[in-house]
């Protein structure tokens, strides 16, 4: 029965794709738009059967059990459901908004996680893999947002976006499986093409702002340490729009600015000692590391300046260029280990091949700054290359979309025209 009511809802949502009004104008086709929702729930199943018979039971299935627990609580005390995700399990008075464990706002991703696969159980009759379409048709929306802000920036790059958006392997493979990594991907995409329509429409609408208020909440309640990362990133982006005759310099600025200001705030009061906090998260991760088959050594991380200048290269090899081809964690990592040597032989062909003029964009530089910050945040502070992968895909499409754009691919072409080939004698 299930196969069927799979198979149904299957075609009910690739129908539905192509009837929202979003979606049919992002300058895809509707065969493209089926095509490429097709491919997110089909490796968002194979991400369920993985991680269901793999040795240590995944995290989307915790989360899953946890849903239908909630599906239940839903219709035997609904008073409980509405009430229990305000419930500070560890009477910290909701303190704790930053610390990895033993925290109201640690437990809060888990409960929004668990309250949405809830609802998804109603429609599916608590199945994982019915599931697995309601949440890609979610996630399926901050693709497409993302694909039309380069698109509107990057014109005549179709295929190269295409591409470079729906289907870098880890960003497909970790947003496709439920997880908290594709909502945190729908927030950011979400705030982001409605400052990008702001921007170029130049007014407030409160339409936008209300979508940019959701796209932050979703990325608050998840991730929080994402949100207070994209603060300087979005302040940057909208100075930047505004004077754009020196973007690159604007986001220097702003960001050395937000730098000084975040080694400063220590002056307030040790709440407000944001290098402490990412210091002792770095802490948590390695007493939880001793457990990981992945695990690697990291640097210990001080709260000052010096320490976090010191740990950049390391913490920006371990994000950007980690596993490496001859790392042998285990089999599962060998397609990650060709990914990475694929990503730096694209970087390789944009040193050699630049376009004559390459376009620097505000949203573009935003995107870089953005994601090179949270790459760095990942670097210093998890030892555990699994984590390290999962938690990066969704910041790769920034990084990669430009080198794709800004490479001159032509001139890796063999034009047979210039070579003369010798006359023979008849």
């Amino acid at each position: 029965m299930y196969y069927l009511f799979f198979g149904l809802y299957l075609i009910f949502f690739s129908w539905l794709i192509t009837k929202i009004n979003f979606l049919k104008n992002s300058g895809l086709r509707k065969r493209s738009l089926i095509l490429l929702f097709l491919i997110k729930v089909m490796v968002g199943v194979f991400y369920g059967l993985i991680t269901q018979y793999s040795a240590n039971i995944g995290d989307n299935w915790t989360m899953h059990s946890e849903g239908v627990n909630e599906f239940h609580l839903l219709f035997s005390h609904p008073k409980d459901y509405v009430l229990n995700i305000f419930h500070d399990d560890y009477n910290n008075d909701y303190s704790g908004f930053l610390d990895t464990t033993d925290s109201y706002w640690n437990v809060l991703r888990s409960k929004i996680m668990a309250k949405l696969l809830s609802i998804f159980d109603i429609f599916s009759g608590c199945n994982y893999y019915i599931n697995t379409i309601f949440y890609n048709f979610l996630v399926f929306f901050g693709f497409v947002a993302i694909f039309r802000i380069y698109n509107s920036i990057y014109t005549n790059k179709h295929k190269l976006l295409l591409i470079s958006v729906f289907l870098l392997p880890s960003l497909l493979y970790f947003t496709s499986g439920i997880h908290k990594d594709g909502l945190i991907f729908l927030g950011i995409a979400i705030t982001s093409y409605n400052v990008h329509l702001m921007l170029n429409e130049n007014r407030f609408i409160l339409k936008r702002i209300l979508f940019i208020v959701i796209g932050l909440a979703i990325i608050f309640l998840l991730r929080n340490f994402v949100l207070i990362t994209l603060i300087p990133a979005l302040v940057a982006w909208w100075a930047a729009a505004k004077n754009n005759k020196y973007i690159v310099q604007t986001f220097a600025a702003i960001y050395i600015s937000f730098t000084i200001i975040f080694f400063s705030l220590h002056l307030i009061g040790p709440r407000a000692d944001l290098p402490r906090y990412v210091s002792e998260r770095q802490i948590q991760f390695i007493k939880i590391s001793r457990d990981a088959g992945s695990a690697i050594n990291v640097n210990l991380l001080f709260p000052d300046f010096r320490s976090f200048l010191n740990n950049a290269p390391q913490a920006l090899n371990h994000s950007l260029m980690r596993p490496y081809l001859t790392e042998k964690f285990s089999l599962a990592y060998i397609p990650v280990e060709v990914e990475i040597f694929l990503y730096e032989i694209l970087f390789l062909l944009y040193l050699l091949f630049p376009l004559k003029t390459i376009k620097i964009d505000s949203f573009v530089c935003f995107g870089i700054f953005f994601s090179i910050s949270m790459m760095m945040i990942i670097g210093y502070t998890i030892p555990i290359i699994g984590a390290i992968v999962r938690y990066r895909s969704i910041y790769f499409p920034f990084l990669i979309i430009p080198l794709c754009c800004s490479t001159d691919w032509s001139k890796l072409r063999f034009k047979r025209h210039n070579k003369k080939l010798p006359q023979t004698i008849s």
